[in-house]
């Protein structure tokens, strides 16, 4: 198992790091982190059943290899993940173009 790993972020995730270094309050608890999108799913309509702390990450490592498919070795380095599983579990998810082209808004400039 990976113990650390160097993790990649666009120009938007470098700033966006720090407002979390700024922060006076504390980030939650991983147990209210989950709450909270469990219930920000309930209030949208959506099924929280399988929503948890790791969400955040795996929509993350999703929308990176649906732009960049060509690029998984990377994307799997940084996420702290083997190729075989993020082949097995986000590769092949059926995102439309349309989909593709929103994402791109969060995930350009990663590479």
């Amino acid at each position: 198992m990976q113990q650390e790993r160097d993790i990649r972020l666009n120009p938007l995730g470098k700033n966006v790091i720090s407002y979390f270094i700024d922060l006076e309050t504390p980030l939650p608890v991983g147990q209210t982190w989950k709450d909270n999108l469990r219930r920000w799913s309930r209030n949208c309509g959506l099924d929280p059943i399988n929503i948890n702390v790791k969400t955040t990450r795996k929509t993350m490592e999703s929308w990176l290899l649906a732009v960049y498919p060509t690029r998984i070795t990377e994307i799997t380095l940084s996420q702290g993940h083997t190729s075989i599983t993020s082949i097995k579990h986000y590769l092949n998810i059926g995102f439309t173009d349309a989909d593709k082209r929103d994402m791109l808004e969060y995930v350009e400039g990663w590479i």
